[in-house]
C-alpha cells in the first residue's frame, strides 16, 4: 500500500526494516554483503570472525537492521579473497615452494599429524596424494617448524589398520548414522569416493586416516 512503511516484527516489538528505507544506497550495500557471504559459503559466525567483529554486530548488518559502516564492504571483499586463497588445497610440493621449506619437511609433518592434510582420491604408486591449505601450512610454520628438526618423542604410534577394516567402517557408519560423504568430511578425506573404495576393499586406509576413524568412535563412546 502506498505510503505504508515496511516493518520487521521481532519478538513483541516492531522495528522499521532498513530494506524498506528510502535510502537506496544502503539497501544495495546490505544486499551486497549478504550475497558476498552466500557466494563464499560462509556462516555469519565465520564471516564475523574474518572481519574481526562480534557475531551480533554482523547479524545486524546482514539482516539490514543496522546501517553498514563505510569501508566494511570493501574490507569484506578483501577478507573473502584471502579466505578463499588460504583455503585452497595445494600439493605438498607446491606448498613447500611457497613456504620456502623442503618437501620432505612437510611430508614428515603430515605423517606425524603436525600438518593438517586432506587425502585426494588419486594416488601415486598406491599411496594417496596429500593436499594441504595455505592456512594449514602457515599454522605449521608458526607452531612446529622451528623445532621440527629436533628429535622429539612421540606419545603413541599410529594404529595399524585391521584386516577387516571394511566391516568396521560399515558398522561404524551405521552406528553414527553417517553417509559416506559425512564420514569423508569428518575425517578429512577428499570425498565419499574414498570411503566407497575402503568399504569395497579397493583401497586400504592409511594409518593417519584410520586414527581419525577410531577417534570418531572414541568420541561417540
Amino acid at each position: 500500500m502506498h505510503g505504508v512503511k515496511a516493518t520487521l516484527i521481532t519478538g513483541l516489538k516492531c522495528r522499521r526494516s532498513l530494506y524498506g528505507s528510502a535510502r537506496g544506497w544502503h539497501g544495495v550495500d546490505v544486499t551486497a554483503l549478504r550475497e558476498l557471504r552466500r557466494t563464499a559459503d560462509l556462516s555469519q559466525l565465520e564471516f564475523a570472525a574474518l572481519l574481526g567483529v562480534s557475531v551480533n554486530t554482523f547479524r545486524m548488518w546482514d539482516s539490514g537492521l543496522r546501517p553498514l559502516p563505510v569501508g566494511v564492504l570493501p574490507r569484506a571483499n578483501v577478507v573473502v579473497l584471502e579466505h578463499a586463497r588460504n583455503s585452497e588445497l595445494l600439493s605438498l610440493d607446491q606448498l613447500a615452494r611457497e613456504l620456502g621449506v623442503h618437501q620432505r619437511t612437510l611430508r614428515a609433518a603430515a605423517r606425524v599429524g603436525r600438518l593438517a592434510v586432506t587425502f585426494s582420491v588419486c594416488s601415486v604408486f598406491g599411496r594417496p596424494i596429500r593436499l594441504a591449505t595455505r592456512a594449514a601450512g602457515q599454522a605449521f610454520m608458526r607452531t612446529h617448524y622451528r623445532d621440527f628438526g629436533r628429535p622429539r618423542r612421540i606419545g603413541s604410534p599410529l594404529p595399524s589398520v585391521p584386516p577387516d577394516y571394511h566391516v568396521y567402517l560399515k558398522r561404524l557408519r551405521r552406528q553414527l548414522r553417517f553417509t559416506q560423504a559425512d564420514l569423508a568430511r569428518r575425517i578429512g578425506a577428499a570425498n565419499k569416493a574414498v570411503i566407497y573404495q575402503w568399504e569395497s576393499r579397493k583401497r586400504r586406509p592409511s594409518p593417519v586416516l584410520w586414527q581419525r576413524v577410531i577417534g570418531l568412535e572414541r568420541r561417540r563412546a
